[in-house]
C-alpha cells in the first residue's frame, strides 16, 4: 500500500501544478472524452519515449479527472 500510496501522491503532485497553472480549475468543465483522450495522448509519448515529463502521471491524472467527472458530477 506504500507505493500506491506514492503514486496518489505523484497525482496529487500533478494537480498542484495544474492548479497552479489553471487558476480557473477548467479540468471540470472538460468533456469524460476529452480527459480520456488527453491521457491516450500522454500514453502515446510514453510509449514513443518522449522524456521532457512524466507523461505516466500525467495520464493516470487525466483518467482519475474523467472518473470523477463520471462518478461525482
Amino acid at each position: 500500500m506504500e507505493s500506491f500510496a506514492k503514486a496518489l501522491e505523484t497525482v496529487a503532485g500533478v494537480m498542484r501544478h495544474g492548479a497552479a497553472s489553471h487558476p480557473d480549475n477548467d479540468w471540470v468543465r472538460r468533456t469524460l472524452e476529452y480527459h480520456i483522450g488527453r491521457a491516450e495522448e500522454y500514453r502515446a509519448l510514453l510509449r514513443e519515449g518522449d522524456q521532457r515529463r512524466d507523461h505516466l502521471a500525467h495520464a493516470a491524472t487525466r483518467l482519475l479527472m474523467a472518473l470523477t467527472l463520471r462518478e461525482f458530477t
